[in-house]
């Protein structure tokens, strides 16, 4: 399934402030709600995220950029079986 959302404003750093605040919370929690009058989406992170931050000057600009990202599958975060052989034969060990 193929889903986005996405909002782009000028706002101030208070407001700005309290958008993060909220998805923080919704990170901890493990559910998050991203919506205006024309669309909703949700999220529901679980497991391990990855967190990619990148911090820019750029003449008289400065970006941040705050990227999370996670597995939607839970089969591809669990440990699968792991396979050693030697020579003659092959043992396996369950994490």
């Amino acid at each position: 399934m193929n889903d986005e959302f996405k909002y782009d404003s000028v706002q101030d750093r208070i407001s700005i402030v309290k958008y993060l605040n909220a998805i923080s919370e919704g990170i901890e929690n493990g559910h998050l709600l991203f919506g205006t009058d024309q669309k909703d989406i949700v999220f529901e992170p679980q497991g391990l995220l990855r967190l990619e931050i990148k911090a820019k000057h750029k003449d008289k600009k400065a970006k941040l950029e705050i990227k999370i990202g996670w597995s939607t599958e839970k089969d591809k975060q669990k440990n699968g079986t792991l396979e050693v052989k030697t020579g003659k034969s092959a043992n396996k060990y369950d994490k």
